[in-house]
């Protein structure tokens, strides 16, 4: 049993703990013995030892309890930090003289009572919140939290929280129990205050006076809405411009805006409301000054306009807040631009002259004329040299002092450089008076097709096979429409008979089918009258030729495929192969054999007799002479007789092979 020192009731014959208390970071020795252990088994005369293990004895923290072994008093000899050990488990022991166990351990679980020794701790030093500028009232900032080490849910670890201090102003307000921060007044103005600084406590014991008490710092930051209008320097604005003059910058509108710089709430928005409808100009807006650029991007006509009033209106690039968007209606800034004349020259009207010609017209006719005109004067400019520019097809010639277009070749609907019924040039006008000016001008050739070309076959030489259902035969005709296709075909009845040989059958625009009656081998031709649209044939009828065969399997003519067939050789030919390799051989061999002056040390000399090894062939004069070729190498005294046999067996091999009468002397 443990029982407290000062209790005289007698407990149950087994080890019963009631809980012991101490107080932390405390002397409690003067309290020892702080419990007793005992055994009811001393009431039978047994001698019993008692022993403690656990914390504070057998574990850290050591040495902090001891026990008397006979009569059971625990005593604490230190003292106790409960955020390290907020409980002490000790195990009573009951043992005989020798050691042994008289009874099961008992757990002896000792609570350590909490005192206010620890301050709140913030879980940053600094806290760093924002909101938005005119955020209503009650809106959630951020919410800070700070801990306190000692017991939980217990009065010493319960923090209040409280603003301890703020600037510039009174903005903001705090939950002292959740620690929320959160907006107090209606009018957050970022342009007046653009932050606050605030100092803040917690405090434990519920805020009570003699608590704990820490602090820290907030920061916040309050952020821009769009609820400042633009505002344009100016009213009004003039400017003037050269005509002629494009991608020029001719103005800066200068805006101010009290929102946030370089924000989309400060950034000015500029748009045309009226006066840009030909596209003439654009605004944008500089980034780094908040200036509206007015650019001319397409260039104006003093003659046609001497000014223009454009109108234009000023917002911001970001969404007006809520608190003046309805009540904000933008004005429109009157800009006049004037229009400063510029003496031009000549120009050739429209840039651009559409002629129509036919590729009948004869060369020399003229088929238009391209002049400049001086819009300064109002009329057709003088003082000008007019000359061709591109021409690739050279069919154009130009007057160089009327501007009149004269063709110095036929038009022709079907040549490469028409494309799409068209033919393109360009010309110049130079002026002659200083300084000089060059314009130029394109004129564009509408061609007119004529029926100048007759349908003629594609395919008039054809190869077919004797059994061959049906031929076909397609036409072409180089004119356009209605000059060309839809074809027709017929064929011609000549010779007699001809026509009926032949059926036309399935046809198109420019195709027939034609089946035979009869096919013979060999070469039958067809003549056919092709005619377009408009019933124009060729002066003589298209000719048909075609050449019929016997087809193999493949659909290939019999004769093409055998003459193709590879060659092979036969037995005679093969020998022939042979002796001819063997005689190759035996040559080398022989020479080998014929010793020719074996005495011979080395190489002998080889005169240079290059006079009587040549001869002359096709070249004029007579006929030309045998003549004894000579030995290059010299005769020796050795091998004669061998030598003499090599030189009548060439003279039969030179007589053999030459079919000469009176063959070369040879010389070994």
């Amino acid at each position: 049993m443990l029982l407290h020192p000062n209790s005289l009731v007698r407990q149950k014959r087994e080890w019963t703990v009631p809980p012991a208390f101490i107080r932390e970071e405390e002397d409690n020795s003067y309290k020892n013995p702080i419990a007793r252990i005992h055994s009811d088994l001393e009431a039978s005369g047994i001698v019993v030892t008692y022993t403690i293990s656990g914390q504070g004895v057998t574990e850290p923290p050591f040495g902090l309890f001891v026990i008397d072994g006979k009569t059971g008093d625990l005593n604490i000899t230190g003292k106790v930090d409960r955020e390290k050990t907020p409980i002490l488990l000790l195990r009573g022991h009951a043992l005989d003289r020798n050691g042994a166990k008289l009874e099961e351990p008992i757990d002896l679980p000792i609570k350590i009572v909490d005192i206010n020794d620890n301050f709140p701790v913030f879980s940053h030093e600094v806290f760093v919140g924002s909101i938005e500028e005119l955020s209503e009232t009650g809106t959630i900032v951020m919410r800070i939290n700070a801990t306190d080490a000692d017991e939980p849910n217990n009065l010493n670890s319960k923090i209040a929280y409280r603003i301890v201090s703020q600037s510039p102003g009174a903005a903001f307000s705090m939950n002292k129990d959740t620690g929320e921060v959160r907006v107090a007044t209606v009018n957050l103005d970022r342009e007046a205050h653009s932050s606050y600084s605030l100092v803040v406590e917690a405090k434990d014991r519920g805020g009570e006076p003699g608590g704990n008490a820490a602090t820290c710092s907030l920061e916040i930051k309050i952020l821009d809405v769009n609820d400042n209008v633009p505002v344009v320097e100016s009213r009004e604005f003039e400017v003037s411009i050269e005509e002629n003059r494009a991608n020029v910058e001719i103005l800066r509108i200068k805006v101010f805006d009290k929102d946030e710089e370089f924000s989309d709430n400060w950034l000015a928005n500029f748009s045309f409301v009226s006066g840009n409808e030909g596209g003439f100009f654009h605004i944008v807006t500089d980034k780094k000054t908040n200036e509206g650029i007015l650019t001319l991007v397409k260039e104006l006509d003093y003659e046609k306009m001497q000014s223009l009033n454009l109108g234009i209106v000023v917002t911001n690039k970001a969404e007006f807040h809520k608190s003046i968007k309805y009540s904000y209606k933008a004005q429109t800034i009157p800009i006049r631009v004037s229009v400063i004349n510029v003496r031009e020259g000549p120009v050739f009207p429209g840039g651009t002259k559409i002629i129509e010609a036919s590729e009948k017209l004869e060369i020399g006719q003229i088929i238009g004329q391209y002049q400049a005109y001086d819009e300064d004067m109002g009329k057709a400019a003088v003082d000008i040299k007019y000359l061709k520019g591109s021409d690739i097809a050279n069919w154009i010639t130009i007057n160089s002092q009327t501007g009149e277009i004269q063709l110095d070749q036929n038009l022709d609907y079907e040549s490469s450089y028409v494309v799409n019924g068209t033919y393109t040039f360009t010309m110049l006008g130079v002026t002659t008076a200083a300084p000089t000016k060059t314009i130029t001008g394109t004129v564009i050739v509408q061609v007119k097709d004529e029926n100048d070309n007759c349908p003629v076959l594609v395919n008039p030489i054809q190869t077919v096979c004797s059994d061959a259902k049906s031929v076909d035969v397609t036409a072409h005709d180089l004119d356009g429409y209605p000059y060309s296709d839809p074809f027709s075909f017929t064929v011609i009845d000549e010779p007699e008979g001809t026509a009926r040989n032949w059926i036309i059958a399935t046809r198109n625009g420019t195709s027939i089918q034609l089946i035979p009656q009869e096919l013979k081998t060999g070469t039958t031709e067809v003549p056919i009258l092709v005619k377009d649209f408009q019933g124009l044939s060729c002066a003589k009828a298209q000719s048909l030729q075609l050449s019929v065969c016997k087809c193999a399997d493949g659909g290939g003519c019999e004769d093409k495929i055998s003459g193709t067939a590879l060659v092979s050789l036969g037995p005679g030919a093969i020998a022939l192969i042979v002796l001819a390799f063997l005689l190759l051989l035996l040559i080398p061999l022989l020479l080998l054999l014929c010793p020719c002056g074996s005495g011979a040390k080395g190489f002998a000399a080889i005169p240079d007799y290059s006079e009587e090894m040549l001869r002359q062939w096709n070249s004029e004069g007579a006929a030309p002479q045998e003549k004894p070729v000579l030995s290059l190498i010299p005769p020796t005294g050795l091998g004669s007789a061998f030598c003499l046999s090599c030189k009548r067996a060439a003279h039969h091999w030179h007589q053999g092979k030459m079919g000469r009468a009176k063959a070369s002397p040879f010389w070994c």
